[in-house]
């Protein structure tokens, strides 16, 4: 990798272009073990030939059988690597739509979620405000933490850590 990230830089720009071809969540898009960008799914995944044009997919199956029926969906691409239950295929290009409903298929790679601005506020005024709001900055206030219920109790709510000094001494054992 260059000194200034350039190399870096334009690997997740190729990684980009392929997650909107394949419409996948993404949060998929991650840096591997070794720092590279990789699209990853359950059952394999998504690295950069290191052309800027090319990708290559590594796939694990649960069998031979089915390795062998994963070649034939994906008969598109070119088998650079073929085991017994395993294997690499290089992409050339950027799918077609349905080429990419198979690659997302036998990867396990979540489809993007996409929602109308209605669907938004629906969810957010429905409670599931952390997933479809701006991040908020480290310094923003606290949220309401829930705290649960004690057996005994009912739920409380608390908007910051407990002060120390608020607690009560435990009762000494004899």
């Amino acid at each position: 990798m260059s000194a200034d990230g350039t190399e870096s830089r334009r690997e997740r720009a190729q990684q980009e272009k392929l997650l909107v071809a394949l419409d996948a969540a993404g949060s998929q898009l991650r840096r591997d073990e070794c720092g590279w960008w990789v699209i990853g799914g359950r059952q394999g995944a998504i690295h950069t030939w290191g052309d800027d044009a090319t990708w290559v997919a590594f796939i694990q199956c649960r069998s031979a059988r089915q390795w062998n029926s994963v070649k034939r969906q994906l008969g598109f691409m070119t088998v650079t690597q073929d085991g017994d239950d395993e294997g690499c295929l290089r992409l050339f290009r950027l799918p077609t739509p349905d080429e990419a409903v198979m690659i997302r298929e036998v990867l396990g790679l979540r489809k993007q979620r996409h929602l109308s601005q209605s669907h938004r506020e629906a969810l957010i005024a429905g409670g599931s405000t952390h997933r479809f709001r701006a991040r908020r900055s480290a310094e923003a206030p606290l949220p309401d933490i829930p705290v649960p219920a004690d057996s005994n109790g009912p739920q409380t709510r608390r908007t910051a850590p407990p002060d120390p000094s608020e607690r009560v001494p435990e009762e000494e054992v004899v």
